[in-house]
C-alpha cells in the first residue's frame, strides 16, 4: 500500500466467475487475512452482518455493494474490489426486501468507526460518478481500477 491509499492491487479481483455474495466475501476475506488486513473472523462477521444490515446500493447505472463489519475484526484499513462476470443478488441497504443485482463489490476493512463513517461518505460521493463506475466494471487489469480509485483516501 502506498501512502494513504486504501486499495491494494492484491485485493482487486476482476471478471470473477462466482455466483454468491458469500463467495465474494470468502475470496476477499482470505486475501485480507493473508495480507494482515483482517482477522480470521472477518469472513463470517461480514456474512452475518449482511443478513441484518444489507449493503446493496443502487448507484448511477450500476448496483453495488459495500459489505463491511465491526472494527474488532480488522487489523488495518483497506478496501477490496470485486467485479463479477454475472450479477449477484444482494439485499438493498435500508430496504432488505428489495433485491439488487450487483456486479461490483467494495468490501471494507476499517478499524475505527469514525473513519469508517468518513470513508462511507467519500464512497457515496464516488459512487455517484457513472463514468468511474463504468471504468471499474470494464477494467481489464488491476492498474486501471487503481487509477480510478486513487482519489479515495483515509
Amino acid at each position: 500500500m502506498v501512502d494513504n491509499q486504501l486499495i491494494e492491487e492484491s485485493c482487486i479481483f476482476l471478471n470473477q466467475d462466482i455466483q454468491t455474495f458469500e463467495e465474494v466475501i470468502q475470496m476477499v476475506g482470505e486475501q485480507f487475512v493473508a495480507k494482515g488486513i483482517a482477522k480470521e473472523s472477518y469472513v463470517q462477521a461480514v456474512i452475518d452482518r449482511e443478513k441484518i444490515y444489507p449493503t446493496g446500493l443502487p448507484a448511477d447505472g450500476y448496483n453495488i455493494a459495500i459489505p463491511h463489519t465491526d472494527s474488532n475484526h480488522i487489523l488495518r484499513p483497506s478496501i477490496g474490489v470485486v467485479v463479477t462476470k454475472n450479477p449477484i443478488e444482494v439485499s438493498m441497504m435500508g430496504n432488505p426486501e428489495m433485491k439488487l443485482s450487483c456486479q461490483m463489490f467494495f468490501p471494507l476493512a476499517m478499524e475505527h468507526p469514525k473513519k469508517q463513517l468518513a470513508l462511507l461518505k467519500q464512497l457515496m460521493k464516488f459512487f455517484q460518478n457513472k463514468e468511474d463506475l463504468e471504468k471499474i466494471c470494464a477494467a481489464t487489469n488491476k492498474k486501471e481500477v487503481l487509477q480510478v480509485l486513487n482519489k479515495i483516501t483515509l
